[in-house]
Formats: C-alpha cells, structure tokens, sequence
C-alpha cells in the first residue's frame, strides 16, 4: 500500500482515545473534568488543564454545496492605508462562506455564518482573507497587533473546541502541559496527553515575504496570548514596524505561532499586503498603465471543509467524527490528533465557497495566493455552460509578478510545462486576464487537464495528495461572467502586445538583478528533505534531519540535549546551523528525499531559482540511490534510549557529518556531494518565465534537487555592489534578536518539525 493508503487504514487505531467520549454539537458544549497540575511558570489564574469533551461533527460533501451563487468579495476602495498606524485585532466571529440560502435554513447560532478566527483592521469588522493593507515603499507601515481570541466568561472560544491542538509535538505550550507532561516521549502517551488545549490561543502574525528587522518578523516563538499574559521565548513587542524597503509586490500576513500554525491559519489568520511604488500605484493612470482601482482584484484562494451546520471542519482523530480526506492520524500513538496534510473539498475565493466575479468586456489585473494548508492549484480558465465548465479554453491568463514584484516581461501560462497559475501553498502570482470581446461566462478550474482529460492526470504527480482534483468539487475555483457593460475604453498595459516589458523601458522599474550571473558565491550548502516514519506513515518531517531545536536527542538517559555541532544559539532556546552573513550570496542546493513536494519559503530575503535536477532512483523505483548511501554515512549510536547500528538513519541527528566541513562538491551542509552520475540523472530543468522572477517561496519536487541564489541584501542593489560583511538594508538584521527562519509552507508539515532558525551574521 502506498503511505497514503496506509493513512487511511490507521483510523481504526482511534480505539486509543475511547475515554475522550463525544457530546451532541452543541456551540459551547461543557468540558469533562480531568485535571492535571499546571507547571511552575504557568499563571496563578490557570492551576489546571482541562480535556474538554469534544463536539461530534458529521461532515457536509463538498459536492452538495451550490456553486456560483454569491459575489466574490473584492477590496477595492476598502482597503487600509499602510502610511498610517494601523491597529489589528485578533478575534472570534462569524461569516458566510457558504451560499447565503444554506445558513437560512439552520437554527441559531449557525445560521450566523461560520466560526472563524481573523482580524479586525483599525476597529472595523473582521473578515476573512482581513481588509487588504496597502503600504508604500519606503514609507514606514506600524501596526500594533491584539490578540484579543478569549470569551470574556472565560469559556471555550467555538473554534477552540474543534480545531485541536496536538499537545505532542512542539507548539507553544503557554501553560506548560506538553512540557510538565512529557507529552514528546514515546509511547504510552499520558492522559493529559490526550486532551483538547484549554490554554488560550497563542498567536504571532508573519508578514511573508517582508524584508523586516527580526524583531518584527513573526519568529515561531514570539507568539503571545491575549493580554499578553504568556509570551514566547523570543517576544519582543507585538506592535511592528515594516520598512518596506523592497519592491512593489503582492505580501500576505498570516499567522506564524509555533506548532499550530496549521490551526491557526486555518481558522482564517490571514490577509493581504500590497506594496506600491511611484509607478505601480494602483490608481488609475499609474505609469505602468496597470489595472487598477475596480479592475484590480487580490483573490486568495484556500481549500476548506465543513460539517453540516456550516461549520469549519478540521480531521484531527477526534472520537466520533471521521478521518478527513486525507486519512486519519497515521501515528495516533505518538501524535493523536497531528495529520500529514489538511485537504479539503470546498474551494473557497477571498473566504466564500466557488463564488463568482461579474467583470466589463475588459482586462483585470488579478493577484492570486494560494492560502491553502497543503492544496497546490494549477489554475486555467474555461468556457462554462449552463454553470459547467466545457473542454473549450478560456482567455489566456498572462502572468506579470511573482513572490516578489513584477517580472522583467509578461508570460503566458499556457505555455508552461504545468499550465496555467501553478502555485503551492504561500506562493503569489500577479496575472492579467483579457475579457475583451468576451461574453458569457468562464470557470476558473484547478487542474482541468485532469478534469478534461484524464489522461495527463500525470501531470500531478508533485502534488503532495498524489491526487488530481476532484472535478466536481476542488477542481472548481471561481467563476468569471462577463455581463457589465465596458465603462470607457480599456486603454490598460496588453501583455500580448508583441514586445510588451514591465521593467526596463522609458517610465518602468529597472530590470530585475540577474543573481545567477553573479560573478562569486560566497557559501555554497547542501541541504536535504527528509521524513521520518513511523508505523502508520510520517511522524515528522525535517530540514537537514533537523528539529526545531536544534538540538540531537539524548544520548545519556537524562542528560541535558546536546546541540547539533556547529550550531549557534539565538538566545531564545534554539540553535541555527544556517548562519550566512550579511551580504554574502549563496547558493543552497537542496535534495527533497521524501515523496511529497515541499514549498520551502525562507525569511527576510527573495531569491531566484537556478534549476531543478532529477536524482537517481534506485532499481526498486522507491528511494534514491542517494538516500541509501545517505543512510549509510550515519555514525550509529545512542539516542533517546535507542541504539542505531553503524550506517543507520538517525532521526534528528542533524546531518551525518561535520557540517561546516566541504564535501567533495565543495558544499556546507554536513551531507554527501550531491554531484555526479551516480546519484543525478542530469535531467536539468530551467525556470519557466513565471519563476524567473524574485521568489521567497519555491516549489522543491519529490528526488529531485532544487538549486536557488540568494543574496542578503535588497532586491535593488545592483549586482557586484555588496559583500559580506556589509549590510544594505535599511536595519541591521544581524541585530541581537530573535533571527529569522526558513521552513516548508505545507503548514501541517512546518508544525511538526519542518522549521528551522538561521541567524544573520555581521
């Protein structure tokens, strides 16, 4: 059975968790009363923990749901002016995600709209995606985040009771269960173990793809809890300061708080962040001629399930409800209620489920991030009739702009190996679509070559499901209909237009910085992907068989964890292995070793994508040949009361040799040379136009390696005008501090283990 499968089978190990019996679905059911004592550090309020009875949600099909009936909400003239401080608040509420008509016809509470957690912007009403924030290069942009998600009676927030942490993996623990219980040990798992948190949700916002002092980056934990009254480790304040000093872009805020970011993001922690220049405005008669004003649409797009009261429905191995999508638990014995990967069967546009967009014979400016948990989109329009999408093609959508501003010249997505709007979790895209000339109406699909053709079905092989779009439910997104009438004439940037360039010209923003023709890398690391299993499937999965942490396991019973050799503590209670210094370029090879594909997003910097490589796969067409001699350099020995034979894979050793030692390819890393044709197949693939631009998230596929560039500095300098040591950034990000992070942006994954620290070195 593949790993997939073997998910699914694991439901029945659920047995484990009888005692945690389940209450009618009722909004706020009462909590059965089994205590634990609190540690030392926790509040004097908060003497015990509660394992609260959870509510049972029978689930809702996605297929049910009627599509193409509410509006998309949009933002245009909403949005909040990032020049002024702006104040977001954290809170619980509601909202209609799905068609109006299915809430009418539910009792109270749910006939309100759906639990959400999101932020309120300078007091107005919450939502989910939030009110975009528009901020201006070079202007300053503070904003004082407010975690403000408790009832005032004290009782369970509604979300809180349903969306259940995992007190066994490394989160943040604000009272201390995971920790006094010894919940990350190995089986048996204490009772307490077992119980849904009772602490109040702890929250840290991320601005992604900011260039921002560390302080104010969203460090996993500087996470705080209302009132402030628990704060992570690496806390500094919880109001912000973006510079802005990068180029105009599409950014996104979103939660970042360690070990239930997946929950928390989930429950809808996000919003947009534009970034204007004095060219890309996004006012009519902005220089670029650019879209604009109504023609300008931000669409976040994310996957979600629901229950039959219209409720959020996350699969955690809860008694009485069923395995989710994508199986249950693989590992309940160590992690009960953790899964590899959240998919869901409603796609949901700006926070509603299929909407639609009613848009002029025109071109529209629409800037797409995939705010999934782990759902890739390949996204392409077709002709719809009667509300169904046919196999004739739509108009062509033209991309413009990637993570980290406008691409040197437009691209047409059709002719990408993967067409259309390709992107993984946390990844943007800034696109063009022509409705001129056009009537009717078109669905914007997600992967139509598998829904029209299941015969190129293969063409989803990195997704991390290993399945293609249901046609009728995920492989729908949204639906555009042309039926307003052209309001004057569209004289807006043609990207078809032979010629046609965004940056270079008389009147644009100059080429963008060619990283891989840099003439000296300072650093060249060698880093890997690789997942742990366990009996049922994953049990974590790690950068460079790195924790968190950075610390090895036990080798003496009872002794203080060592760190990994060679790491540098941030002051904060983690250790970085990576620690380049400030502007060095580098360039880091990294070899996925798992059978997923893996969005790795690192902070502070946009980098560029030099090319992936298909690795050597073994006569058993499973592992790499990589991956056996990988195995093979592990030294053996005793870890967390296991002993590994010489030539065994140790989890969490950190890699298998020295790391600031260069292997035969002249790599950091502490890994085997990734060079040559034993473990390379020399397939190499350069980027596609649309991710030739500045990325700060990047798709690394299964056995194969992905080569970036980066350079820590501004975007803007030019090349050959930085070198270590030197610092162009408008702060000093090699400033005492919590440091930065790079991780994988499936969130489930980046919750268990696959998040690790670097820090910037002067």
């Amino acid at each position: 059975m593949s790993r997939r499968t073997l998910q699914k089978t694991a439901w029945a190990a659920t047995a484990l968790f009888a005692a945690c019996s389940s209450s009618s679905n009722t909004p706020n059911g009462k909590d059965a009363a089994v205590t634990t004592d609190a540690p030392a550090d926790a509040p004097s309020e908060a003497t015990t923990t509660t394992i609260m009875v959870p509510p049972t949600q029978p689930t809702l099909d996605g297929a049910m749901i009627a599509k193409y009936v509410d509006d998309v909400p949009t933002f245009a003239g909403k949005r909040v002016d990032g020049s002024k401080p702006v104040s977001v608040d954290m809170v619980e509420f509601q909202q209609p995600m799905l068609p109006a008509a299915f809430y009418a016809s539910l009792p109270a509470p749910y006939n309100a709209g759906t639990y959400l957690w999101g932020y309120a912007l300078n007091g107005a009403a919450p939502s989910f995606p939030a009110t975009t924030i528009e901020a201006t290069q070079n202007t300053p942009t503070v904003v004082t985040y407010t975690n403000s998600l408790e009832n005032a009676d004290g009782a369970p927030l509604f979300l809180s009771q349903r969306i259940v942490t995992d007190l066994t993996i490394h989160w943040a623990d604000p009272f201390g269960v995971t920790r006094t219980n010894g919940c990350m040990t190995e089986p048996p798992l204490p009772q307490a173990c077992l119980a849904l948190s009772a602490a109040p949700p702890p929250a840290v916002p991320h601005l992604h793809g900011g260039q921002v002092l560390s302080d104010f980056d969203g460090m996993p934990d500087s996470w705080f809890t209302p009132g402030l009254a628990q704060k992570g480790p690496a806390f500094v304040s919880n109001v912000y300061r973006y510079p802005n000093h990068q180029d105009a872009t599409t950014l996104w805020f979103h939660d970042h708080a360690l070990g239930v970011v997946r929950q928390n993001v989930y429950a809808g922690l996000a919003g947009v962040y534009l970034v204007r220049d004095g060219l890309d405005t996004g006012a009519a008669g902005n220089a670029l001629k650019l879209p604009a004003g109504p023609y300008e649409a931000e669409l976040l797009v994310a996957d979600r399930q629901f229950d039959i009261n219209g409720q959020l429905y996350f699969p955690a191995g809860l008694p009485g409800n069923g395995p989710g999508l994508n199986g249950a638990p693989p590992n309940p014995d160590h992690h009960p209620y953790w899964i590899p990967e959240f998919f869901g069967d409603v796609m949901t546009v700006n926070g509603k489920s299929w909407p639609v967009m009613h848009v002029e014979p025109r071109r529209y400016r629409l800037r797409f991030v995939n705010g999934s948990n782990a759902r890739f989109v390949q996204m392409q329009l077709f002709v719809a009739q009667d509300g169904t999408p046919t196999p004739a093609p739509g108009p062509a959508i033209w991309q413009i702009g990637s993570d980290g501003g406008l691409l040197n010249a437009p691209t047409n997505l059709a002719g990408n190996a993967i067409p259309g709007v390709f992107l993984a979790p946390a990844e943007r895209a800034d696109v063009i679509v022509d409705f001129s000339g056009k009537s009717g109406s078109f669905i914007l699909m997600n992967g139509a070559g598998c829904a029209m053709n299941p015969d190129s079905c293969g063409a989803f092989a990195p997704f991390p499901s290993g399945d293609p779009p249901d046609p009728d439910t995920t492989g729908q997104v949204m639906m555009f209909t042309v039926d307003r009438p052209l309001v004057g004439a569209d004289a807006t940037f043609n990207p078809a237009a032979p010629g046609a360039t965004l940056r270079g010209g008389a009147g644009a923003p100059p080429t963008i910085v060619n990283l891989r023709a840099s003439p000296t890398i300072d650093v060249h690391r060698q880093l890997v992907l690789v997942e742990v299993e366990g009996a049922g499937g994953p049990e974590e999965v790690l950068l460079n068989n790195s924790k968190w942490s950075g610390l090895r396991e036990n080798e003496v019973p009872n002794a203080t964890p060592q760190p990994i050799p060679g790491s540098v503590p941030n002051g904060h209670g983690v250790a970085a292995t990576e620690n380049p210094q400030v502007g060095a370029t580098e360039v880091w090879e990294i070899a996925n070793l798992t059978e997923d594909a893996h969005p790795i997003h690192i902070h502070l910097i946009q980098f560029q994508l030099i090319n992936r490589e298909d690795m050597t796969v073994g006569a058993d067409g499973d592992d790499t040949i990589y991956r056996g001699d990988w195995d093979a350099a592990f030294p053996g020995g005793t870890f967390d009361g296991m002993t590994f034979a010489p030539g065994t894979f140790i989890p969490g050793y950190g890699p298998p040799a020295d790391y600031a030692t260069p292997n035969a390819d002249g790599a950091v890393g502490g890994n085997l040379a990734f060079g040559g044709a034993t473990y390379l197949t020399g397939n190499v693939t350069p980027p596609a136009a649309s991710e030739a631009g500045w990325k700060d998230t990047i798709k690394v596929l299964p056995k194969s390696v992905t080569r970036v560039v980066m350079r820590f500095a501004p975007q803007s300098v030019p090349l050959g005008d930085t070198a270590p040591g030197t610092n162009q950034f408008s702060f000093d990000p090699t400033a005492p501090g919590p440091g930065y992070v790079w991780h994988c942006h499936i969130l489930d994954h980046e919750d268990n283990e696959m998040m690790r620290p670097y820090l910037l070195k002067k």
